[in-house]
Parts: structure tokens; C-alpha cells; sequence
């Protein structure tokens, strides 16, 4: 009887770290998905919604409609794979306490008031930021053409000093 007990207690003793990591583990990936979610994902979500919208902007409605509701099941579907995949990435790297610090900087009103002014398309930082991604795209597209044909076209080849 008292080596039943004894196996007893050992085996309970044993798996006790076990059942603390799995609560652990649940716990990461718990707070993981709320920062998947408010992160990653919101900024997804934005831009499919944007691009879904433009997709189907020029089309008679009810062809519209229907991609839309065909379009917004599989994000969804897809959406929800992201989210767990990704969540239990993130747990896997961090712990516990860095995930709710990341949380923790996320809540932040003075960050959130910083990500709104980002994602204002009309905010004077993106203007800024369009312009000079559109110089950039330009001038590698002129890159791209002047390789094709031997350099950029208007390009003045650089003299090196003597």
C-alpha cells in the first residue's frame, strides 16, 4: 500500500512541472493572440478590406456582392489560421512576461494616439512617406528600363576625380 502511494506522488510530483508549462504555454499563447490581433491582423484586415473594396469597385453590385462574401470567407478562414500559427510562434519566443510587456506597450494611449496618425491615410505622414516611396519605385523602374537598354535613360555617366 505504501509503495502505491509512493509511485502515486511520484507520478503526481512528476507531472506537475508538465501541467504548470502547459498552463504557461496557454497563457503565452492567450495574450500572443490578443497582439496577433491588434497588430498584425488589424493592419491586415485594413488592407484586404481596402483592396477588396477596389476589386469590385468598378462592378454591377450583385457580381460584387458575391465576391465580397466569397472573398471575406476564405480571409476568414485564412485569417484564423494566421492568427494561431503566428500566436503560437510568438509563444514559443517569448516569454510570458516580455509578451504582456509587449501588451503592455500596445494598450498604451500615447503609442495608440502614434499608430492612429500612421494609419490615417490623409495624415501628413503618409504623404510624406508616398512621395518618396514613389520616387523610389520611379527610380528603380528607370534602373530596371536603362538595364534592359544599356543604362538609365537621361543618366550622365559619373566622372571619377583624378
Amino acid at each position: 500500500m505504501m509503495r502505491l502511494f509512493a509511485t502515486a506522488g511520484l507520478a503526481l510530483a512528476l507531472g506537475m512541472p508538465l501541467a504548470a508549462h502547459a498552463d504557461d504555454t496557454a497563457d503565452k499563447v492567450a495574450v500572443a493572440k490578443t497582439l496577433v490581433d491588434k497588430t498584425i491582423l488589424k493592419t491586415l484586415d485594413t488592407g484586404f478590406a481596402g483592396a477588396l473594396e477596389k476589386t469590385v469597385a468598378q462592378m454591377p453590385e450583385d457580381k460584387a456582392e458575391k465576391i465580397r462574401k466569397d472573398a471575406r470567407a476564405e480571409f476568414d478562414t485564412q485569417r484564423k489560421g494566421l492568427l494561431e500559427g503566428i500566436s503560437k510562434h510568438y509563444a514559443e519566443k517569448f516569454s510570458l512576461a516580455d509578451l504582456k510587456h509587449l501588451q503592455g506597450i500596445y494598450d498604451d494611449p500615447i503609442y495608440q494616439k502614434y499608430q492612429a496618425i500612421n494609419a490615417d491615410p490623409k495624415s501628413e505622414i503618409n504623404v510624406i512617406s508616398q512621395a518618396a516611396v514613389t520616387r523610389l519605385l520611379n527610380m528603380l523602374s528607370l534602373a530596371a528600363a536603362g538595364e534592359q537598354k544599356g543604362g538609365i535613360p537621361g543618366q550622365q555617366q559619373m566622372q571619377m576625380p583624378k
